[in-house]
């Protein structure tokens, strides 16, 4: 399996997530663009965090009001979107379906919800 360089300009955790990955698992051009996608996330939740933690949780609302700082909703929201993006890659669990690509795993999860469906309609337990 030939080495894909990571992204340029991706911080300490989005390239150790690239290089974890593709070093486990041979990925399609669209596959690597998710992935980097996926790096680019987990560097900003990096950097989110870290604001949260240099700086106070409760700030100033718009009429003075204590309220809870807007970075811990920028937090949860990219951390929507990075298990989305990761999602989307279907990498397997350890243990779990190894050796397969992200193509196979998505027709073997695309398989089992068909049957799971044809189960259901026609009664068969």
């Amino acid at each position: 399996m030939e080495a894909v360089e990571p992204p340029e300009g991706l911080a300490d955790a989005g390239r150790a997530l690239w290089l974890a990955v593709v070093g486990e698992y041979e990925l399609a051009p669209a596959e690597l663009a998710l992935l980097a996608q996926a790096c680019r996330t987990v560097d900003e939740v990096e950097a989110i965090s870290e604001a949260i933690a240099a700086g106070p949780v409760v700030v100033p609302g718009s009429t003075g009001q204590p309220k809870v700082s807007g970075l811990f909703a920028e937090a949860r929201a990219h951390r929507v979107v990075l298990a989305r993006l990761l999602e989307q890659l279907a990498l397997p669990d350890e243990g779990e379906d190894v050796g397969k690509t992200p193509n196979q795993l998505r027709a073997s999860k695309a398989a089992q919800t068909r049957w799971s469906l044809h189960r259901e309609r026609h009664g068969a337990a």
